[in-house]
């Protein structure tokens, strides 16, 4: 088995940059051990990687400011595993954080944080083409992160026919019908609760239920579809209440059986997971600080933590049946792991 790994490799407000772009670590799912990192493309800050569902395609974002040029980045990934740069396209808005590739309308979108746009793509032979550009207004309770739209994660729906916007900025789930142009031919919002900060999301395959990772006060929504858009399920807590400050939550998973949710939180360096109907499992040590994303294998028997602050990744055994984890002991040097694909 194989992990695709971005990395920070380029410092800014207060981030650090160990890696040097995209690597390939071999991973050996029988007992969880990791193989020797491999550089596959030199490439700035690839905080977020998007694979076509054949494996051919890779695409990748330049997450910085205006001045260090944001872009989206496009790769072909040969038999051997091997890539060969296609398209490098410069944005606009700054710190694109986030990619969706939709394979049957061939777009991609990239949710850029600090300006709180999305731009789409069409992709043409694995070329990036000219983007259209959403661009949103709103702001939370919270005045020192919801100062204005915070664009986090985007996702497509409906064989790429909607495109589902989390803005942590504005508390709110933003979806737009798209025309065959890529432009919106109708949209809904939904309002999440002040100050939760929604941060990531993940969808089941019937694309009507989704569960919701709220960043500032680390809660976790749980979503049934409602015509174009969504409407709260439930809300309860990640992890456990916070003393003093935001929250620091990070990413969230599905399991392939789709009976588990797990999310990641940056200050407690734990995975907790619960059952999809919300019934919590537990929390647990991801052997490393700051697990920044984290990726379940295709088997659904282990965990793969990217743990930005300790510049590893680790692994845990799943239980399947149960839902917990544990820890493994094994894991793999690389600097600023913060995205993971598991294949």
């Amino acid at each position: 088995m194989e992990i695709l790994v971005g990395t920070y490799s380029f410092s800014y407000e207060g981030v650090e940059g160990n890696g040097e772009g995209i690597y390939s670590v071999p991973f050996n799912n029988q007992a969880g051990s990791f193989g020797t990192p491999k550089l596959m493309a030199k490439c700035v800050n690839p905080s977020s990687l998007a694979l076509s569902p054949n494996g051919m395609l890779l695409f990748a974002n330049r997450e910085s400011f205006a001045k260090d040029g944001p872009a989206l980045a496009s790769f072909r990934v040969s038999v051997g595993g091997t890539l060969t740069a296609l398209s490098q396209l410069p944005i606009a808005g700054e710190l694109p954080c986030h990619l969706a590739f939709d394979p049957v309308q061939k777009r991609l979108a990239s949710a850029q944080y600090w300006t709180g746009n999305v731009a789409i793509s069409s992709v043409e032979d694995g070329v990036l083409q000219l983007p259209n550009y959403f661009t949103y207004t709103g702001h939370g309770p919270n005045a020192g992160r919801q100062d204005g739209p915070h664009a986090h994660y985007v996702v497509f729906t409906n064989e790429g026919e909607v495109l589902h916007l989390v803005d942590l900025g504005s508390d709110s789930i933003v979806s737009h019908q798209l025309g065959s142009d890529g432009n919106a031919i109708q949209t809904t919002t939904l309002n999440v609760p002040a100050g939760s900060g929604p941060r990531h999301m993940v969808l089941n395959r019937a694309e009507t239920y989704a569960w919701v990772l709220c960043e500032l006060d680390e809660s976790l929504i749980m979503l049934k579809r409602n015509g174009l858009g969504w409407a709260i399920d439930n809300v309860q807590p990640g992890f456990e209440a916070l003393e003093s400050g935001d929250g620091s939550c990070a990413a969230i998973r599905l399991s392939p059986e789709e009976t588990h949710v797990y999310i990641s939180g940056r200050h407690q360096s734990q995975i907790a997971g619960f059952t999809t109907n919300g019934i919590a499992v537990g929390t647990f040590d991801c052997g490393g600080i700051c697990p920044r994303d984290f990726n379940i294998t295709p088997d659904g028997n282990w965990i793969i933590s990217a743990n930005q602050n300790s510049n590893t990744l680790t692994s845990l055994r799943r239980n399947p049946m149960t839902g917990t984890l544990n820890l493994s002991g094994f894991s793999c040097s690389i600097g600023s792991p913060v995205a993971l694909i598991a294949r």
